[in-house]
């Protein structure tokens, strides 16, 4: 089992994170859906208003050809607010090389992230999964997590840039 070091991310670390995002989106099956670039993640996640946080899990005994940390893990997370409840996190991808998968390591990075929600005051952690994606259901439902749609009924729904444009410019 490779040695690891779990932390918060840093700028350097954002070359690894997008191969790890292209990883999660090619498993997802939705390669071409990747838009983002390491300049958005540094500026989002490093610059003067920050958008996300995110831990990382770096290999401790491996380097990236330009001896960069090698990261095998990563949870991309962000803060909302529920006019019923109040502060909740978002998780916007939680993801595992799959090499790296079954030692337990995906497990304590969850944790991580629920431990900063709950440092944070947050009333709850809400996230996405895809509904073909039977570990990950598995995975967050023997941690106690539950399935809003299922539950409750609510849907989701999402306007894309070109939508965003077209209604603000509605009079």
């Amino acid at each position: 089992m490779a040695d690891y070091n779990m932390r918060p991310a840093v700028e350097g670390d954002c070359e690894e994170i997008l191969r790890l995002i292209q990883e999660l989106a090619v498993y997802e099956n939705m390669p071409e859906q990747v838009k983002m670039t390491i300049e958005k993640l540094r500026r989002d996640g490093f610059g003067e208003q920050k958008f996300f946080h995110c831990l990382v899990v770096e290999d401790t005994t491996a380097k990236t050809p330009e001896g960069k940390a090698f990261l095998w893990g990563y949870a991309l997370y962000y803060f909302t607010y529920s006019t019923w409840e109040g502060r909740v996190m978002y998780l916007e991808d939680l993801y595992m090389s799959p090499t790296y998968r079954g030692r337990g390591t995906g497990t304590k990075l969850f944790q991580a992230v629920t431990q900063v929600g709950v440092e944070k005051d947050c009333q709850r952690m809400q996230w996405v999964v895809l509904n073909w994606n039977k570990p990950s259901i598995d995975f967050y439902k023997s941690r106690g997590a539950w399935d809003v749609t299922a539950k409750e009924n609510w849907n989701i729904f999402r306007m894309d840039r070109p939508e965003l444009e077209q209604l603000s410019k509605a009079n």
